[in-house]
């Protein structure tokens, strides 16, 4: 669901009746004038008055529906995605030897920054890497 409709409590889909019924609920609840000093209020009120604002507005609506559409598939890819990684046969794979392995190529530690290895991270030793040898090769020139 997106944040808009979330703040006014009505699905995507709603009609222009179902969201001004919506807002107007809403915003009487959260009304300043009935919460003297209740920022809380304020906020929650002003965040309702932007959603309705722009919900009510057929053009500024599509809008924002095609601005969430857009950026849905990637939402729905996170929410697919399983949380354990698997090896190609099916098995779990092991993140605690990635630690040391990323170590011992990058030269640094990534959880506390320590170097490891000083030329690695200096520059000083060529990097293992390097394609341009066998690119020249390749491509039968230097």
């Amino acid at each position: 669901m997106n944040e808009y409709y979330q703040k006014l409590g009505v699905q995507p889909n709603a009609s222009p009746e179902e969201l001004k019924k919506a807002y107007r609920t809403l915003a009487k609840k959260y009304h300043p004038d009935l919460h003297p000093g209740d920022h809380t209020a304020e906020t929650r009120f002003k965040e309702i008055n932007e959603a309705y604002e722009i919900l009510s507005d057929p053009e500024k609506r599509k809008k924002y529906d095609d601005q969430q559409q857009a950026a849905q598939p990637h939402e729905t890819f996170k929410k697919k995605t399983k949380t354990t990684t698997c090896t190609p046969t099916g098995g779990q794979v092991d993140f605690s030897q990635m630690q040391s392995g990323f170590a011992q190529f990058f030269g640094f530690d990534p959880k506390t920054g320590q170097v490891v290895d000083e030329e690695k991270v200096s520059g000083k030793r060529k990097n293992p890497l390097d394609t341009t040898d066998l690119f020249e090769r390749f491509m039968g020139f230097k």
